[in-house]
């Protein structure tokens, strides 16, 4: 039985919380041996380096939605829909696809410019 109110995982070597190489090899630069690093050289040592939910979804399902897929460019988050009754409205009325018809692209296509009419 562990003591109460302690850590339950431990780290050796580098990985230690008092290793002179720790900060080094951690995502967020910090350590007993912070001052040797990189990033402390340039002035700028991250508070915190926890990746946002856009870098997590990438990394788990490799969904890109920071680039846009067809031009490429940066997008936005302008709002981010956590009521599960929103989500169930808004899922209940896009219909599904009929059955033996493949699921359309989210971008409609369209007739080639025409010349203009003289």
């Amino acid at each position: 039985m562990p003591p109460p109110r302690r850590h339950l995982t431990r780290y050796h070597g580098v990985f230690a919380p008092h290793h002179a190489l720790r900060a080094a090899i951690i995502p967020a630069g910090r350590g007993r041996g912070a001052g040797h690093t990189e990033a402390a050289a340039e002035g700028h040592v991250p508070e915190h380096a926890s990746m946002t939910w856009m870098q997590r979804l990438k990394r788990v399902f490799a969904i890109d939605i920071e680039r846009c897929r067809r031009c490429g460019g940066k997008l936005k988050v302008i709002a981010s829909l956590e009521d599960p009754a929103a989500i169930e409205r808004i899922l209940a009325h896009l219909k599904p696809p009929p059955e033996g018809e493949p699921p359309r692209s989210p971008f409609a296509t369209r007739a080639p410019p025409q010349s203009p009419l003289l």
